[in-house]
């Protein structure tokens, strides 16, 4: 057996070798394709940089990605597509500050009307989804753990009782905002300009007016190819699903 052993350790090399090989190589490359999106957008070539790191973006997406392409896209004056990328980075990095000050750059410059933020939504939107759901989850255990410390341990029963409550109040905050997260984690944002509202989801429904792009929209239910949609007014209607994107597709 050991023999066999010795034997399967130069193969065993030559496979990791080979990973790691193949791992630099396709970092080498999309650290090759992000430079050049990267000059392309600064020499003002915004169709090629949206075009490179949507490439780069199909590979795997990241808050800094998602940042730069949504900059080419408010850059070429595709405002719709640019405040999906924002919403998208922001998603995954919700702390950023860059992002939201450019998110909320576009708004303003596209007149897009959006209610002032509650106390509530604020502390929500401070952390991602993934974050909150880790950070109840970690509160919990902590919660368990306190309770099943032995009697032996030395820790005041005051003391037990007061650390029990912590982790559990943090485990009721935390689920609180999974909740109110996950609630617009199906958002979508219009990407089509003068996209249309219908008052029933068919092509031949009359119209209700047109829906701005770039306009956060909170999803109902759907049928065919519609869905029943509100926007961030208060309108609603049903929006063909090649007008709109979600946000979350990741």
């Amino acid at each position: 057996m050991s023999v066999c052993f010795r034997k399967s350790v130069p193969f065993c090399l030559i496979l990791l070798c080979i990973f790691q090989i193949t791992w630099a190589g396709e970092n080498r490359d999309k650290s090759d394709l992000f430079q050049s999106a990267s000059s392309a957008y600064s020499r003002g070539d915004y169709k090629a940089a949206i075009e490179e790191f949507e490439s780069l973006n199909r590979t795997g997406m990241s808050g800094p990605l998602l940042y730069n392409l949504a900059n080419s896209y408010a850059q070429d004056g595709q405002s719709g597509r640019a405040i999906l990328n924002y919403e998208r980075a922001l998603r995954l990095s919700p702390g950023d500050s860059d992002i939201r000050g450019n998110l909320e750059l576009v708004r303003k410059e596209q007149g897009l009307f959006q209610e002032e933020k509650s106390f509530g939504q604020s502390f929500v939107t401070f952390l991602g989804l993934n974050q909150w759901i880790a950070l109840a989850a970690t509160a919990f255990v902590l919660f368990a753990v306190v309770l099943l410390l032995p009697v032996s341990f030395s820790l005041k029963r005051s003391t037990r009782f007061v650390l029990a409550a912590g982790c559990l109040f943090l485990t009721a905050v935390s689920i609180f905002a999974v909740v109110g997260r996950y609630q617009h984690w199906h958002d979508g944002v219009v990407v089509e300009n003068d996209a249309r509202l219908r008052v029933s989801p068919f092509a031949s429904a009359a119209s209700i007016g047109t829906i701005q792009e770039g306009r956060v929209l909170h999803m109902g239910k759907s049928h065919g190819n519609y869905f029943l949609v509100e926007d961030e007014t208060g309108r609603s209607g049903w929006l063909a699903a090649d007008a709109f994107e979600f946000i979350a597709n990741f």
